[in-house]
């Protein structure tokens, strides 16, 4: 690697200078384009697009970070680089950079702030890791050149490898161990899961194309790959198709991609399957497909700009040796494009923190909520305490899936973040909350936000709250989105979640916050635990996210009078609008959590007239459940009578799930046999009677 600090004009001069030097050897330039340097042998591509070249190899690579410095896309594309290529980075003068007005800072904006107000604390923490760095070159604008001297070892090995010789197309060793075990899976015996890890550019998603790739040239019919986005998958598609080459381009046909979201639903039969970067999919989805398919295949990155893989490797790994005992794990250890502790590589690893690991906790038995010390950390302490900067984001990369090196920067610059963390006597961070400041908008905004005709940036709940639920006073109102928490695994389960939150809200009152608030990926686990601390749904969204299969959930908790009555009514509207929702854009809604959210629900449910039984309404129940009505003629007071039912939460999750899919859903009986595995519509329609019966005796009586 090599750094030009200097100037716009200087840098720009030190490219033109040296492109032609680069004797046919191609160049990617990013950020800029240079007309200087039409017709050489450069390519300009913008920073967002960097994405789009995983997979691929560039002898050498220019990222102009006068063009902005996106964190995730240089992330991204050095490890594209191919041994012997260098990675050139332009910046501003080491001194200055802090002070650089970076076009990325808008993406930390919120309102009302100003660009100028965005904080450089990510840029100065950089510049200092490259002053003091001895794995780069840097050449500074009339200060000369430090040079880095290059290890040149190609004789290397990694630590264990074994002197195997590497067949084509494959690589490496490890990338060759890891195409026999897929090969495996499929011939050998069933639910013998194999695990891939390995960090980036070890060959991982290649490996599975040219295994896919072969099976199929052996007569394979049907193979499905899932993944967190299509482009995360062209890899794959790339190396099977190089495999399978002309003559056999017609088998591409296949291999089929389908979103985990819609796998999940569906179950689509196929011979084989592979979860690419599966640390990016929530456990829950990875677990039903691991339920379902007795062949299969995770994939994923123990570090990497894709997110983490380390959260992952804890989670799955005890539904692993719960469900599938005999399960297989291959770690991928020889890097592809460039040889085993390359200074690059190490150098963006630390940089980006893609490594980060949280403490390590030396007297677990030790640690009580009551002994534990609960602050806030600013954004200056962690610029000055690297150890501690390395604590947070280590437990926020165990914690969250879609942790990404730009969560960093924004840690450090977000004009609107508040870090909070729980710390043992021996002051080792053991709990991280991270939540942003949002509303007290300006009233002149109140009505083109209610009526969705303006959005500012960095207000979420108050925004939602006006528009989605036609609360345009909401805006007012200060309050603190929890954006994350994290705890670190070898101290779950002593609440210290709970915790977090109850010492949240004592310091949000005292800054006369007015309400607490989150939105995250609804389950009913997540649900139940923010109840727990007494906060309440508000809304559902209306779409499912790719990536995660869930429904995002609102929820809020008032601290002032004021916020009171505006969270009560946004209860009360949310009841008003999932009734019908439920019915329609929402019928795909897992239910457990339509069955959590209605006893969250109940209170209301109990209080409101739409849910009443009149003694017409108490006739007409009778009629269905002690005669031989049928159900589509009592439909309206079973639909009533249903939510109150639900709301008591004292029901059996298989009749549960019936009133669901019924009557509150109102899928086909067809669907509801399938739902519910029932012999027929006639079973399904009796034990809707029963369960009717039996629930309305039980609590509609107590009331």
């Amino acid at each position: 690697m090599l750094v030009c600090a200097g100037d716009a004009d200087w840098c720009k001069a030190q490219v033109v200078e040296m492109v032609p030097a680069l004797t046919g050897e191609s160049v990617l330039l990013i950020g800029e384009d240079f007309p200087e340097l039409a017709g050489s042998n450069s390519e300009v591509i913008a920073a967002k697009q960097c994405l789009s070249r995983l997979g691929r190899e560039h002898q050498n690579i220019i990222f102009n970070a006068h063009a902005g410095f996106d964190v995730d896309a240089f992330g991204a594309i050095s490890g594209t680089l191919s041994a012997g290529g260098i990675l050139v980075l332009l910046i501003p003068p080491l001194d200055q950079w802090q002070f650089f007005h970076d076009p990325e800072h808008r993406r930390m904006q919120v309102y009302p702030q100003q660009f100028e107000d965005i904080s450089g604390r990510y840029l100065q923490r950089l510049s200092q890791m490259i002053k003091g760095s001895n794995q780069l070159s840097l050449l500074t604008q009339g200060g000369g050149l430090r040079i880095q001297e290059a290890e040149n070892n190609p004789d290397k090995k990694t630590p264990g490898d074994k002197d195997e010789t590497v067949i084509a197309p494959c690589k490496t060793r490890s990338q060759m161990r890891a195409v026999r075990g897929i090969h495996k899976v499929f011939r050998g015996h069933r639910r013998r899961p194999l695990v891939l890890t390995a960090d980036r550019g070890r060959g991982k998603s290649a490996s599975l194309g040219i295994a896919a790739a072969q099976l199929l040239l052996e007569g394979v019919e049907q193979i499905i790959i899932t993944a967190p986005s299509r482009s995360t998958a062209e890899v794959f598609f790339h190396h099977a198709g190089k495999v399978l080459g002309e003559d056999h381009a017609g088998l591409s046909g296949r291999l089929q991609f389908i979103p985990p979201d819609d796998l999940v639903q569906t179950l689509s039969a196929t011979q084989l399957l592979l979860v690419d970067e599966a640390a990016a999919i929530p456990t829950p989805l990875l677990e039903k497909m691991l339920t379902h398919y007795s062949r299969i295949v995770y994939a994923t990155t123990i570090h990497g700009y894709e997110g983490t893989g380390r959260g992952f490797a804890i989670r799955f790994r005890k539904v692993l040796d719960s469900k599938t005992p005999q399960w297989h794990e291959l770690r991928m250890a020889e890097p592809i494009r460039w040889q085993p502790d390359d200074p690059l590589e190490d150098f963006v690893f630390r940089a980006l923190l893609l490594n980060a690991v949280p403490a390590a906790i030396d007297k677990l038995e030790s640690i009580h909520s009551q002994q534990c010390t609960f602050r806030q950390i600013s954004s200056e302490e962690l610029l000055l305490n690297e150890d501690l900067l390395t604590q947070l984001f280590g437990l926020l990369v165990l914690a969250h899936y879609q942790t990404r090196p730009f969560d960093l920067r924004h840690l450090l610059d977000g004009g609107n973040m508040e870090v909070y963390g729980l710390f043992d006597r021996q002051q080792q961070l053991i709990a991280v909350l991270l939540a942003a400041r949002e509303g007290g908008i300006d009233p002149i905004l109140a009505e083109d936000i209610w009526l969705g005709r303006r959005r500012v940036r960095g207000h979420l709940l108050p925004q939602s709250l006006s528009n989605h639920l036609g609360l345009p006073e909401a805006i007012f109102l200060k309050g603190l989105r929890v954006i994350r928490i994290a705890v670190h695994p070898d101290c779950q389960r002593r609440r210290l979640g709970k915790m977090l939150l109850d010492k949240l809200q004592q310091d949000a009152a005292n800054k006369h916050i007015d309400y607490l608030g989150t939105l995250f990926g609804a389950t009913d686990d997540l649900l139940k635990f923010w109840g727990d601390s007494c906060y309440v749904p508000v809304r559902v969204g209306l779409s499912r996210d790719a990536a995660s299969g869930t429904h995002s959930a609102m929820m809020l908790k008032p601290l002032s009078r004021t916020a009171k009555r505006l969270v009560d009514q946004a209860h009360k509207k949310c009841l008003a609008q999932l009734r019908w929702l439920l019915m329609d854009e929402l019928k795909g809604l897992d239910f457990e959590v339509v069955a959590t959210i209605f006893v969250m629900m109940a209170p209301i449910i109990r209080g409101s007239d739409d849910y009443a039984l009149s003694g017409d309404n108490q006739r007409e129940l009778v009629s269905f459940t002690e005669g031989q009505r049928q159900y589509e003629n009592c439909i309206d007071v079973i639909k009533r009578v249903t939510f109150r039912i639900l709301g008591t939460g004292d029901i059996d999750a298989a009749d549960a799930r019936l009133l669901v899919t019924r009557v509150i859903q109102n899928h086909p009986w067809h669907q509801v046999v399938a739902a519910c595995s029932f012999s027929g519509e006639k079973q399904a329609r009796q034990r809707l009677r029963e369960v009717i019966s039996v629930h309305s005796r039980l609590h509609l009586s107590a009331e």
